[in-house]
């Protein structure tokens, strides 16, 4: 009797316990499907996760064009969103997503372009076009890394900009006064300064990587002394074998000879500070040269 009591007390709490249970279970319910996703925002999100992981020495504006146009287009079909105000949101979202995801990538690979010792012109005209897009978007916070490294990209082209046009001025220089008494220009100011960008390199540690700018410096006072011996050459050309305009040599050697003789003398490497060898193969050129028609006039005068 004791042990049917207690089956049957054990029954009873089972029971009790199974209403229990099914009372909770009916009382939080089932779970709430996931809210469904919209395939073209979650698409979209997927591409600008790709394009953060693209490598820096590569230029990826073609894949944020394109991710753009995915943007644009998918945003005209109304496709972003239920509503309009939806599709207007996730738009502007998803177009400043893309902006934070390309600006610093971008200026990563500008910069790799700029730890390189050759500056492809190409590169550096996209740079150029790039920054200026990108500076210009209402999307850039003003104080800001990327608003920073921009900052070090006009640095850095600005430099280049500089040093470039010095090398372009030095290289295209010229002095066309031909009298006899016109005496060329001192250049050392010139020479000096392609010196003192080497020495301070170039003054800033990317724009010293570009072998272009360090080798054109390296050229200019050499170019520069190349420029003056073409120019006293031709005047010795122009000028030594006028003796036959003069009636006595004494008047040629005063008017032609010695004006010519001094300003061969007036070469300095000091201001040019080329290769000695170089340097005194030029000067002997020049001797020889006046020489040869100053020995013509004395035939000429002494027949």
């Amino acid at each position: 009797m004791k042990s049917v009591k207690i089956i049957l007390a054990v029954a009873v709490l089972a029971i009790m316990v199974f209403f229990v249970l099914k009372w909770f279970v009916n009382i939080s319910g089932p779970k709430k499907p996931p809210a469904p996703t919209n395939q073209y925002t979650s698409r979209i999100e997927a591409e600008i996760d790709s394009l953060k992981k693209t490598p820096n020495n590569v230029f990826c504006q073609n894949f944020y064009e394109d991710i753009q146009y995915h943007i644009s287009d998918n945003h005209e079909h109304g496709f972003l969103g239920k509503s309009k105000t939806d599709n207007d949101q996730w738009k502007e979202i998803l177009s400043k997503n893309l902006y934070s995801a390309y600006a610093p990538k971008f200026a990563e690979q500008a910069m790799y372009v700029f730890t390189r010792s050759e500056w492809k012109t190409a590169d550096l005209n996209f740079i150029r076009s790039e920054e200026k897009t990108l500076q210009s978007s209402s999307y850039l916070e003003p104080v800001s890394p990327v608003a920073s490294s921009f900052k070090t990209i006009r640095d850095i082209l600005a430099k280049y900009d500089e040093i470039t046009d010095f090398i372009s001025n030095c290289n295209n220089f010229s002095y066309s006064s031909t009298g006899l008494d016109d005496l060329y220009p001192d250049v050392s100011d010139k020479t000096v300064k392609s010196r003192t960008y080497l020495v301070n390199n170039l003054y800033n540690s990317y724009v010293n990587n570009c072998t272009r700018l360090k080798d054109g410096l390296k050229e200019i006072p050499k170019k520069l002394f190349d420029k003056h011996i073409s120019y006293l050459s031709n005047k010795i050309g122009d000028n030594g074998d006028r003796y036959t305009e003069f009636g006595y040599q004494s008047d040629y050697s005063k008017i032609i000879y010695t004006p010519l003789r001094n300003q061969i003398n007036a070469l300095d490497n000091d201001t040019y500070g080329i290769d000695e060898i170089d340097f005194n193969a030029s000067y002997n050129y020049l001797d020889n040269l006046l020489t040869k028609y100053n020995r013509n006039a004395f035939n000429h005068f002494n027949p």
